[in-house]
């Protein structure tokens, strides 16, 4: 059947994670692993753990959706936008639900990231389901 759209995205955007949590430990260390600083990253805050969570989602991408099965990886990238956008919801009803990963609120930019993540990887997810679903069709498979 070929590679699906979720199989050629997610490693990409499971790359640019991974790249962006290590680049983020050069900008905060390892200390301060939970606590909310004022460190950023290209206008993002962060801090370590943020860092670990953005390498973390970025292997999981990388690694659903290269060395699984086509519905496996579409599940793994719908799966991933729906906590960003979860993360979205939760970042902006209270100015203190994420600090763990140095986030201050409503006004944090990396609401604005998650809410942009989220949608793109769960649209890419739906996408790739329903071109996958109609190949099966006109293979006669379902």
């Amino acid at each position: 059947m070929g590679t699906s759209l979720a199989q050629r995205v997610g490693p990409i955007i499971g790359g640019f994670y991974v790249a962006i949590g290590i680049i983020g430990f050069f900008v905060t260390g390892f200390d301060n692993f939970l606590r909310n600083t004022p460190e950023a990253l290209l206008g993002f805050s962060i801090n370590p753990m943020h860092n670990l969570v953005h390498m973390t989602i970025g292997a999981f991408l990388i690694v659903m959706t290269t060395r699984f099965s086509t519905p496996t990886a579409e599940g793994a990238v719908m799966g991933v936008g729906l906590f960003y956008i979860t993360a979205f919801v939760i970042g902006t009803v209270a100015p203190d639900n994420l600090t763990i990963i140095s986030m201050t609120g409503a006004g944090d930019l990396e609401n604005v990231n998650h809410i942009v993540n989220g949608v793109i990887l769960l649209t890419t997810g739906l996408i790739s389901s329903a071109r996958t679903q109609s190949q099966m069709r006109q293979q006669g498979l379902t």
